[in-house]
């Protein structure tokens, strides 16, 4: 294998071609949860090997090392299991606050433990945003997620508002919700809602058993359609909803947006290339690391390596930043640079993750 230099040349090269000055960071802080939707990629919610406050504190210090060696500014979505669950969260919290290296912290919630913690959130001068999963509407959302769930749901995004603090929903789009999108979308407006984002369906751990319900290559394609169409409509209205749509195939809609030189914010929203072995990393609750939490394919482990190290020698990482390993419909793709597919849903189907996405409609639609 080439030497540390040339690993790091390389990544310097990576760099110079991604406006995007920070680094993005999931972190998994425990798999205990509250809740067992239907659809999640965990198996197991007993998380008996989640670390302590001093062991998260320990892994906190490693990637500010790494921060400052890469010269980016850290981005930190601390998130479960339910992250709530944890007492000692708001003590990590206050950590990470104190690192000059991170300059934006965001929370990955169900939304159902927020009522007591609105105070301790306003505390937080970091604090980016604040995301709630929600399904649908009350009937949908609470089949998938729990009875009584989009009630909680609604009432912290509320507290949340009321704070004036920013919140984000995250809908995980499969064929039993896909009909609810339009009815998400005016729940978001309603609620004053800041950010709007909708992920496929993954169908890993418990939601291995959802495979039928992965949207067809033809569906993605009617209702990334209807999204962006609203979007749009919304921009014109000068809404103050933000839909985020900086994920694989978004950049199909609308090709022009893949070009560098694009005019409207709306063309600049759309398409995003994988962050794999770019800009992100995922840290689980034993501090296992995973190229994405949806690709749940272990290149190492923080309490025994840097994460410079890890970055620096995964195969699998070097693999993937290599798009001509890319294969089937996304080999040569023109919309690499925008798009080139979802590793984590190619692996998921096919076993392999430089196999073409599977719900890619490029080659069964004509673009206009």
């Amino acid at each position: 294998m080439a030497n540390q230099q040339l690993f790091k040349s390389t990544f310097q090269e990576i760099n110079n071609n991604v406006q995007d000055e920070e680094f993005y960071f999931q972190w998994h802080i425990t798999e205990r949860c509250n809740l067992r939707c239907s659809h999640c990629y965990q198996n197991d919610y007993s998380s008996p090997s989640e670390l302590s406050i001093e062991g998260l504190k320990s892994i906190a210090d490693k990637i500010t090392d790494a921060l400052i060696m890469w010269k980016k500014d850290g981005r930190i979505a601390i998130t479960g299991g339910e992250p709530f669950i944890r007492k000692d969260l708001f003590n990590l919290l206050n950590y990470l606050e104190q690192k000059p290296e991170i300059k934006k912290i965001g929370i990955l919630t169900n939304g159902t433990l927020i009522k007591n913690n609105v105070h301790a959130l306003e505390n937080l001068t970091k604090l980016h945003y604040i995301q709630l999963s929600l399904e649908g509407g009350k009937e949908k959302n609470d089949e998938i997620r729990g009875k009584g769930v989009f009630d909680r749901v609604i009432e912290s995004t509320n507290l949340l508002k009321n704070a004036d603090l920013p919140v984000r929903w995250m809908v995980t789009l499969h064929k039993g919700n896909v009909e609810e999108v339009p009815h998400i979308i005016d729940l978001a407006l309603e609620n004053k809602v800041d950010f709007l984002t909708f992920e496929r369906l993954i169908p890993i751990g418990s939601g291995k058993t959802m495979d039928n319900n992965v949207l067809s290559p033809q569906e993605l394609s009617e209702v990334f359609e209807y999204v962006v169409k609203r979007s749009n409509e919304e921009y014109s209205k000068g809404s103050p909803l933000t839909i985020l749509k900086l994920r694989a195939l978004w950049v199909l809609i609308d090709p022009k947006s893949a070009e560098k030189n694009a005019q409207t914010p709306i063309q600049k929203e759309v398409g995003a290339s994988c962050s794999i072995g770019n800009d992100s990393i995922c840290i689980l609750p034993d501090a296992t690391v995973l190229p994405c939490r949806r690709l749940p394919i272990p290149i190492g482990n923080l309490k025994e390596d840097s994460l410079f190290k890890i970055w620096y020698t995964s195969p699998l990482l070097w693999e993937i930043r290599n798009k001509n390993n890319l294969k089937g419909n996304c080999k040569d793709c023109e919309y690499v640079p925008r798009c080139g597919g979802c590793r984590a849903m190619a692996y998921s189907v096919t076993g392999d993750y430089l196999a073409e996405d599977p719900q890619c409609w490029k080659q069964i639609k004509v673009i206009v």
